[in-house]
This record gives structure tokens, C-alpha cells and sequence, in this order.
């Protein structure tokens, strides 16, 4: 195949590995599996067409996996017992002329390799040099698909897929297992070349559970495929005898041996390889779109629950403000003030400040005006409240923020809110302050008392929402009337108007940040600015990988050679067969 094809591969490859860390588990799974196929299967033939082929014996809790790996070399190389899981650290055996590509990073990247010795590390392969083997063909013993170690079975499924050729062998008494068939399904799935050992048949009942073996092939989509069976017998040395073995070892040698069958192997692996490997990147992508459309939901609904709120806050703001005591107060102040005695107000109100610093006490529309802001603190954190317990339900829902407090902490987001408050307040004296500058009326303001035009101004943006009910409709009306007519006073109606809306809209505003600031901690749980970027490249990569690799599941193939079949094969091992199989048997196939 081209070089392009390699590079896109590799591309893939990429994109899959940034992307890994924007998905779900779930789609993290998918995606890290069809690295797994690129990396261990797709790239190395690509690269190298005629590379020997990986065959995976796997199988079982003790079916007899590493027992029948001895036996076809006639040593030991593998562990095998009663103690389960027998098989901890894989064991690779090859030819000397395959020993350099075993030992590359080439073949399964992740996992290192070591020669001869043996191991209980489940991050390495123990790598074995054999004679008798042939060059073109490394045998692998796996550890067992249904061990009770979580990483043997990890390690058994990653080894699996990284397989040109699956040897599955299995037991008379549990051939039928769910687990070992779920693989074997996955298999026929991508197009993988299976054999089947029947391993300890009872004397006498082979040909009726092999039958109902092969029946139960075909029914689970693998046609028919190649079954070896081999009779309960006793072992010598840990090994069964070369005559019930030969079946399986001319099955091996005649792969090894017929270069246009290994081709084909190959050509069936790789092409099941990469269809599998693009299905499954587009469906962790699948899963990733859609789990960051979760999220971006609910990171929308966190604004449009602090947008709500801050409306909330500047619009129903006379439920919580003018009433009761806090409004006949303000009745009071505001029609205590005439500006016909402006200036007698102005000495008096003087007197009354300097009363009221010895007294500890304010004035009344200082007073007046801490009521207002202290009314408006209270609304304030008590949509703090909601807003936080209704972003972190939205949070929860998606996966995120568990770990946040359910609460938050009273007292700070009162002082929050005062904070806010106090600021919308002091941006109301400027509103106030900047009109006044501009109608020419600063003297006439300052002479009548700012507190009380700023007052004025935050009733009527309270005022103008209504909101109020029953007997405090009268006094919230008449302190909003007063209101009216004061600022109308200095600035006339319709100027009355716009400064209301301004002192609303600043209050929805402030409120809107405050708000945004509180929640900050979960909706900061939601953004995944960075996750999208590697998102939308994995989606480039997969577009321009399917282009160019232009291969469909195996079914729908062309008979026709790719291009990377152009390169000459290795050429064949010696004709005379191995020294292990002078005497090989007939297969059972």
C-alpha cells in the first residue's frame, strides 16, 4: 500500500491518542481499542507486507493452552499446572530468523520483550527461540479470556486483537461457554482467521462433540471453520504425544510453509483490522459527540439558569424590598422632603448628622438606603442558593462535579451579595451624579441631598415590577409615587423613565456576574474548549483515512492484490518439514 496510507494511519493513530482523553469512558474504551488495532496490527503490515505472521493461542481457564504450545515444540517454554491462572507473563516462541522482528516494538508496542526467562509481569512478553519453528510464524501462548485476574483477561483481549491468526482452543466440557464465544464472534466479525482445538475429548465422543461444535460455529457466524480435535489422554513430562498433536502442527506448518496462504491471512487481518479499527474510532466518536453535547447542554442551561436568576433578581426585587416596615419607612423619608425648604433641610439635616454621629445613629435616608441594599442583599443570596443547587443537579446529570459541596456557605454568599449590592448602589449615585452633570441641576441635587435622589431612583426600579400584594400595595404605591415625583422633579418625565430602566438593567447585570461568578466552580467542570479541538481533528482524520484506505468491512473487499502486496514475500523456509513433524497425522478438519 502507499506511503500515504501509512501516514494516514499514523495520523489516525495520533488523533485517536489526543482524542482518547476527551471521551467518556466509554467511547475511551472504543477509541483506545482501535489504537490498539492501528498500532498493533494496521501499521506494522503496512509497513511490513511480509513480516511473520503472530498466530495467538488462546482459550479457557485450563483448556490446556500452554500444554499443547510444549507439546508442538516438544519442551517446555510455557507454564502449565492445576494452579489457575497458570499463564502469567506471555510467552512468544519463534524461529531465529523472526527473533529480531518478535523483538521490536513492531509487534503489540505496549508491551516490552524479553528473551527466555519467565515472568509474572503482565507488561512484557517473554520472547523464545526455537529451531523447529518457521521463520514465518510466531506462536504466542495468551493468558486465559476468563481468568479471574481482571488484567489477564485485559492482557488475553489486547493480544487477541492483535492476532494475524487465533488458534482457540477449548475443553469437551466447556466449549460452549458464553466468554470464549463472544471473542470468537468479535473475530469472524473483523474477518480473522480462527482455528479451534477441541482439547480433552473423551475416547469415544469425538465426532458427536465435534459435530455439535461446528453446528454451533455456523449458528454464531463463523461458517465453517477449521476443528482439531484431541482425545483425553495421559501427558509425559507435562506434553502430550507427538500422534495426538500432529493434526495441529500440520495445520501450523502448512501456514508456514505456503507463503499465498499467509498472504491471505495477512490480507483478511489487515483488511478486518482497519474496517474494525474506523468503525469503532467513529463510534467512540459517536459517543464523544454526544457526550459533549450533554455537557454543552448543560453548561447552556447553567447560563440560562444564572440569566433567569439575574432577571429574577431585578424584576421581583419588591417582594423582598418594599415591604412592611422597610417600606412605610421609606414613605416616610421620601415625604418628609420639600424642596421648598431646601435649604432649611440642608442645615437641619446637617444637625441631624451630627446628632446622629454621637447618637451612633444614621439619617433616615442613610438608613433608608442600607434597608434598600440590605433587602436586595438577602434576594441576592437566595438565588445564589437555588442557582447553585439547580447547576450542580445539571452537572450531576451529565457525569460531573460529584465531588462539589451540595451546599454552599451561607455567610459567604451573603457577604457576596452585599458586596453586589453595595456596588449596584454606588453605580446608581453615578447614574444619578452623571444625569445631574448633565441637566445642569448639580447644585439644586447636591443642595436637596444626593442619598435622597439615589433613594429615589432604587424605589423606582423596585417599584416599577410590582410584585407586592394585599394591604402593601398602598404603601408600596405611595412610596413609589413619591419617588416618582421627586426625580421628576429635577429631571423631568421621560428622563425619569430612561434613568429607571439604566438603574434595572445595571442590577440585572451585576447580578448576572455575581451570579456567574458562584457557579464558576461547576460550570468550569463543563468546559471543554480543548476536548473539541481534538474532537473535530480525530473527525479530519478519520474523513481523510477512509479515503485513502478505502476499505470496507471484508465481506465487501475486492478480490484484487492492494498494492501492498507488490513486495516479493520472504522467501519459503527449507523444503525438508521441521524434525517435529516427520510423522504428522491428517488433520481433523
Amino acid at each position: 500500500m502507499s506511503v500515504t496510507a501509512v501516514e494516514e494511519s499514523r495520523a489516525l493513530a495520533g488523533a485517536l491518542e489526543q482524542a482518547c482523553e476527551a471521551m467518556p469512558p466509554g467511547s475511551r474504551a472504543q477509541a483506545q481499542r482501535a489504537l490498539r488495532r492501528l498500532q498493533d496490527v494496521v501499521l506494522p503490515r503496512l509497513e511490513d507486507a511480509d513480516a511473520p505472521l503472530l498466530v495467538v493461542v488462546g482459550g479457557s481457564t485450563g483448556s490446556g493452552k500452554s500444554t499443547l504450545v510444549n507439546s508442538l515444540l516438544d519442551r517446555n517454554v510455557s507454564r502449565a499446572g492445576a494452579v489457575r491462572p497458570t499463564t502469567r507473563r506471555p510467552v512468544l516462541v519463534c524461529a531465529p530468523r523472526a527473533r529480531s522482528w518478535f523483538l521490536s516494538d513492531r509487534v503489540l508496542p505496549r508491551l516490552a520483550k524479553h528473551e527466555g526467562g519467565e515472568g509474572t509481569s503482565l507488561d512484557a512478553v517473554t520472547v523464545a527461540v526455537d529451531d523447529v519453528m518457521w521463520p514465518s510464524v510466531g506462536i504466542l501462548d495468551a493468558p486465559d479470556i476468563d481468568s479471574v485476574e481482571e488484567g489477564n483477561r485485559r492482557l488475553a483481549s489486547e493480544l487477541l486483537d492483535g492476532a494475524d491468526l487465533w488458534v482457540f482452543v477449548t475443553s469437551a466440557a466447556r466449549y460452549a461457554d458464553a466468554v470464549a464465544w463472544t471473542h470468537l464472534e468479535e473475530a469472524a466479525g473483523r474477518g480473522l482467521r480462527v482455528a479451534i482445538v477441541l482439547n480433552r475429548v473423551p475416547v469415544g465422543a469425538q465426532d458427536e462433540v465435534r459435530a455439535d461444535l461446528a453446528a454451533l460455529a455456523r449458528r454464531r457466524g463463523l461458517g465453517d471453520v477449521p476443528i482439531i480435535t484431541i482425545a483425553e489422554q495421559e501427558l509425559t513430562d507435562g506434553r502430550l504425544p507427538i500422534t495426538a498433536i500432529s493434526p495441529l502442527g500440520s495445520f501450523l506448518e502448512s501456514i508456514g510453509h505456503d507463503a499465498s496462504e499467509r498472504a491471505a491471512i495477512v490480507r483478511r487481518s489487515l483488511t478486518g483490522a482497519i474496517s474494525s479499527s474506523l468503525a469503532e474510532a467513529t463510534r467512540a466518536l459517536d459517543g464523544a459527540r454526544e457526550s459533549y453535547r450533554r455537557l454543552e447542554a448543560a453548561r447552556e442551561g447553567i447560563e440560562s439558569l444564572v440569566a433567569t436568576g439575574a432577571r429574577e433578581v431585578a424584576s421581583a426585587s419588591s417582594n423582598d424590598v418594599l415591604r412592611g416596615e422597610v417600606s412605610a419607612r421609606i414613605a416616610e423619608v421620601l415625604g418628609s422632603w420639600d424642596m421648598t425648604r431646601t435649604f432649611a433641610r440642608v442645615v437641619g439635616g446637617l444637625r441631624e448628622r451630627i446628632w446622629g454621629a454621637v447618637r451612633g445613629t444614621a439619617a433616615p435616608e442613610v438608613q433608608v438606603r442600607r434597608d434598600l441594599t440590605g433587602g436586595l442583599a438577602q434576594r441576592l443570596a437566595d438565588t445564589y442558593h437555588r442557582a447553585w443547587d439547580q447547576s450542580l443537579r445539571l452537572a450531576q446529570s451529565v457525569g460531573e462535579a460529584h465531588d462539589l459541596e451540595t451546599m454552599i456557605d451561607a455567610d459567604q454568599a451573603l457577604e457576596r451579595a452585599r458586596l453586589t449590592a453595595q456596588e449596584w448602589t454606588a453605580e446608581i449615585t453615578e447614574i444619578v451624579r452623571g444625569q445631574a452633570e448633565s441637566s445642569r441641576v448639580t447644585g439644586r441635587l447636591l443642595a436637596g441631598g444626593i442619598n435622597i435622589v439615589t433613594v429615589s431612583l432604587m424605589v423606582s426600579a423596585f417599584a416599577m415590577t410590582g410584585g407586592v400584594t394585599g394591604v402593601e400595595v398602598g404603601v408600596a404605591g405611595a412610596s413609589a409615587a413619591l419617588s416618582q415625583t421627586i426625580l421628576e422633579s429635577y429631571f423631568g418625565e421621560r428622563t425619569v423613565r430612561s434613568l429607571t430602566k439604566q438603574a434595572r438593567q445595571a442590577l440585572e447585570r451585576l447580578a448576572a456576574s455575581s451570579l456567574t461568578e458562584v457557579v464558576a466552580p461547576i460550570s468550569g467542570r463543563l468546559e471543554r474548549l480543548d476536548e473539541r479541538s481534538r474532537l473535530e481533528a480525530l473527525e479530519a482524520a478519520l474523513g481523510q483515512a477512509r479515503e485513502v484506505l478505502a476499505l470496507g468491512a471484508p465481506r465487501h473487499r475486492s478480490p484484487q492484490r492492494p498494492q501492498i502486496w507488490t513486495r516479493s514475500p520472504l522467501p519459503p523456509p527449507p523444503t525438508s518439514p521441521p524434525r517435529l513433524w516427520s510423522a504428522s497425522g491428517s488433520s481433523s478438519t
